[in-house]
């Protein structure tokens, strides 16, 4: 059988779908080429904003259209939210965010009785973790290392709790021995992947096994690991084990992603947020002490309901003062279910325009982060090779994209590069 998954959304989807993918080989089938000769579509769909559905709506349009006799399995955030629009659409098969690791019997009962399956569970707050199989198959130069699912937070504006279930830690000893077969299948970085993933051990014994305990011994068991990536952080859960990790263990890569959402205090109320920008800024300035060079990242939501001017300025003074290296711009999107729903919307005219200004702020901090490495020597870990015009791309371990002239293909390969205008992938 030949088969064809798509992944949207985070780093978790492409985590699941890697970890589908071995499944079907390992069975025998092959992987195609494109969704017009697939007998097999996957779809792993989000729904973290109204965009995200409709993107997954699309697709799943799409390759129904492209594959009108294919079986069409879908899964995620979107299909857990909308199963039944899903089956509408073209889906023979619907699977929400549990019970992903059946969708291959699933498939083989569709094939025989080609009655369509919905398996959606209503109640997730109490799920347990679902092993989906160690893998290191992925052709990519990095691989992603899934420790963590759902989320506990409830922030105002999200859905990923009701949608994700609650949330829940892998076993310490099967993460560790993936990461293990990882390394030693070749892979030079590790991506630490999760919904939530500084809330990791606190459901695992007596909750005092957290996520530096877990990525010290992941460090420890892997000697030949080049590098440590880890997806996102909240800034709450940097404490003083993770610092020691940051100052010990040269192999966590000098960048941190760190979801602000919002510089104004009055916003972090209303988005039910578990910190102050206070505490962002004092949590910012101990990681900078140990890593001076290091990039730290954002996410900003733009346009929060009842977001006034002086709140909007407070965000653009506050990412000035932050200085992060780059940031993740989204219009607040409205979520039914959720609280901040209930809430009067920015109109569109005045997110459009908050939009391109948070967006001409983050190009100005990228190109000022950027020039402080021009002519500096960096180690680039190299994943792609465009072969018509003979460039190899790659990123630094502070994540800054990087471009060479190469007659043959680099990929996996930690080179030293010049950094400069030149080289500068951005």
């Amino acid at each position: 059988m030949l088969f064809y998954l798509f992944s949207l959304g985070c780093k978790v989807n492409s985590y699941e779908n890697d970890a589908l993918r071995k499944s079907l080989l390992e069975r025998g089938d092959e992987e195609a080429n494109g969704p017009e000769e697939a007998s097999l579509i996957v779809i792993n769909t989000c729904s973290v904003t109204g965009k995200a559905d409709q993107k997954s709506r699309q697709h799943i349009r799409k390759m129904r259209r492209l594959a009108p006799k294919a079986v069409i399995a879908v899964m995620g955030c979107y299909s857990e939210l909308h199963a039944d629009e899903a089956l509408s659409m073209g889906a023979d098969i619907v699977v929400g965010t549990s019970d992903r690791s059946k969708i291959l019997g699933f498939v083989d009962s569709f094939r025989k009785d080609g009655k369509k399956i919905k398996d959606v569970e209503k109640n997730n707050r109490h799920e347990k973790y679902e092993e989906m199989g160690q893998m290191a198959l992925s052709e990519n130069a990095r691989a992603y290392l899934k420790i963590q699912d759902g989320c506990d937070n409830f922030c105002s504006y999200c859905l990923i709790p009701f949608l994700r279930g609650n949330s829940r830690s892998r076993d310490k000893d099967e993460t560790i021995a993936e990461a293990k077969r990882l390394s030693e299948a070749g892979y030079k970085e590790l991506i630490i992947s999760g919904i939530h993933i500084g809330m990791y051990g606190k459901d695992l014994g007596d909750g005092s096994y957290r996520l530096a305990d877990l990525l010290k011994d992941i460090l420890l068991a892997c000697p030949k690991l080049k590098r440590l990536r880890i997806s996102s952080l909240e800034e709450s859960e940097i404490d003083d084990k993770f610092l020691d990790l940051l100052r010990d263990f040269p192999q966590i890569v000098d960048h941190l992603h760190l979801p602000l959402q919002s510089g104004s205090p009055t916003v972090l109320q209303r988005m039910k947020r578990h910190y102050d920008t206070p505490s962002f800024l004092l949590t910012l300035s101990k990681v900078r002490a140990i890593r001076p060079d290091i990039a730290i990242t954002t996410d900003v939501i733009v346009g929060f309901p009842l977001e006034s001017d002086k709140e909007w300025q407070e965000t653009m003074d506050f990412c000035k003062k932050a200085k992060f290296s780059e940031i993740h711009v989204f219009p607040y999107s409205p979520r039914e279910g959720t609280y901040s729903y209930t809430l009067k919307d920015t109109s569109p005219e005045v997110k459009e325009k908050r939009v391109h200004e948070l967006l001409d702020l983050s190009n100005e901090l990228r190109q000022a982060y950027e020039e402080r490495f021009y002519g500096k020597k960096m180690e680039v870990l190299f994943e792609d090779f465009d072969e018509r015009n003979s460039l190899c791309y790659g990123h630094t371990a502070n994540y800054l994209l990087v471009k060479v002239a190469s007659k043959r293909k680099l990929h996996g390969e930690i080179l030293d590069v010049i950094y400069d205008k030149e080289s500068a992938a951005d």
